[in-house]
């Protein structure tokens, strides 16, 4: 009776082949993502972690770091981040100390300082030698705070704080001063009102970029570090928004929920590009301008390297598994392995969006249902991985090969004496 277990040789051959075919899928996927580390967009799995579904969502969308940008939209986290890249632009460059010092007034802003009592005052200055005629006291001509905007006789010149910022119409205020009209304007006046005008531009020139981007996360990027004028703006929508919708999504059962749910994330990640687009635009253009004040032989030192994030370790894990694994099926080389390493990753892809009732769809044109392409893989490669398809064929057949030559033990030859021998023949009766 055959042996009901024994595989014939058209199923052997197949089972090779389908351990061939998926490794060579797995390797040219990982070559492919290879590829595009050298190209202007390269692959990430940020797009997939952040959209990630089912009873896991959390926790693939956290390995993305910032799945909500909620980091960028917090000036606390972003100016935290840019601390810990220039301190390491800083190092990997050997900055000397007078592009240090151009790099602290591009991040932290031109300004001038001044003795006030015993401590100093960050200032914006501009000469100018009088008020106009029939001013004495800037305040109460133009109702505009003297913590704001003040002029100094003795030093002659005046001066804007810094830290407050003088508003656009706080500017009209101060012009309005001067009521005559221009060309009956006197040598005081003009000066005056060129002064002002100076004053409010070197302000906006010599803003740092963390007043930059406190001003663009306050809604004004003219305006800021006065928190009487912020204001809750879509930044607090968006996060209120935010919390309705994952509470919404805890609830949610039904088709036509999911389907609201679809619409209202849509317009939430509107929302999000919206807030964030301007956040990350000032974080390209600091690097860029950075870059700027370097010379060619620190350009050819490369990029400043990077903290290890969750996201690259996601990108590298993916990258280098696709790769190794696909290779060492495709070659059969420790192929039971292989195909359980194969098997546990697309799993993980799997459970980042598996086509469970009460799931929302994966985006796509594939339609499933509890089973995928990617579960219908691991099942093949746990199967695959239950039978030694490397010792059929495969660098694994030749490794046993060469171990059994390598380990196989010569017969031991015994020589008898005729004694022994004698002493060996079993006794037969006479």
């Amino acid at each position: 009776m055959k042996d009901p277990y024994r595989l014939a040789l058209p199923a052997l051959i197949l089972v090779v082949v389908l351990r061939m075919s998926i490794g060579w899928q797995l390797l040219y996927e990982g070559l492919w993502k290879i590829d595009t580390l050298s190209s202007p967009k390269p692959w990430t799995a940020q797009g997939y972690l952040k959209n990630a579904e089912g009873p896991l969502r959390g926790v693939f969308r956290d390995m993305s770091g910032d799945p909500d940008d909620l980091g960028w939209l917090d000036y606390d986290t972003t100016a935290a981040n840019w601390d810990d890249w220039l301190k390491r632009f800083t190092s990997h460059y050997q900055l000397d100390d007078k592009q240090k010092g151009s790099l602290h007034r591009l991040v932290e802003g031109a300004y001038s300082t001044i003795k006030e009592g015993k401590g100093t005052r960050k200032v914006y200055a501009e000469a100018l030698d009088r008020l106009p005629d029939g001013v004495t006291d800037l305040k109460d001509a133009s109702r505009v705070s003297d913590r704001i905007v003040w002029f100094d006789a003795k030093a002659k010149r005046i001066y804007v704080d810094a830290v407050e910022h003088l508003k656009p119409d706080e500017l009209e205020k101060l012009k309005a001063v001067v009521k005559t009209k221009a060309a009956d304007q006197s040598a005081s006046e003009k000066a005056y009102l060129t002064a002002v005008q100076k004053v409010f531009d070197r302000q906006k020139k010599g803003m740092g970029f963390k007043e930059k981007l406190l001003g663009t996360l306050k809604g004004d990027p003219d305006l800021v570090g006065n928190e009487d004028w912020q204001r809750v703006g879509k930044l607090q929508e968006y996060k209120e928004r935010l919390i309705r919708y994952e509470n919404a999504r805890a609830k949610a059962d039904q088709d036509f929920e999911w389907d609201h749910l679809d619409h209202v994330w849509g317009e939430l990640q509107t929302l999000r590009a919206e807030l964030s687009a301007p956040v990350k635009a000032l974080d390209s253009e600091l690097r860029e301008k950075a870059r700027s004040i370097l010379t060619l032989n620190q350009l050819s030192m490369g990029p400043v390297p990077g903290r290890w994030t969750k996201l690259e370790f996601a990108d590298q894990s993916t990258i280098i598994g696709l790769t190794v694994f696909g290779t060492m099926l495709l070659l059969g080389l420790g192929t039971r392995i292989a195909a359980f390493g194969g098997a546990v990753m697309l799993f993980n892809f799997y459970m980042a969006m598996p086509p469970w009732p009460g799931v929302p769809a994966a985006p796509g044109p594939e339609h499933s249902y509890v089973i995928n392409k990617n579960l219908i893989e691991v099942i093949a490669l746990l199967g695959i991985a239950a039978m030694p398809t490397g010792s059929w064929f495969g660098v694994d057949a030749i490794l046993v090969r060469l171990r059994g030559g390598c380990c196989k033990r010569k017969p031991e030859t015994v020589e008898l004496t005729e004694a022994a021998a004698i002493a060996a023949t079993p006794e037969t009766e006479s």
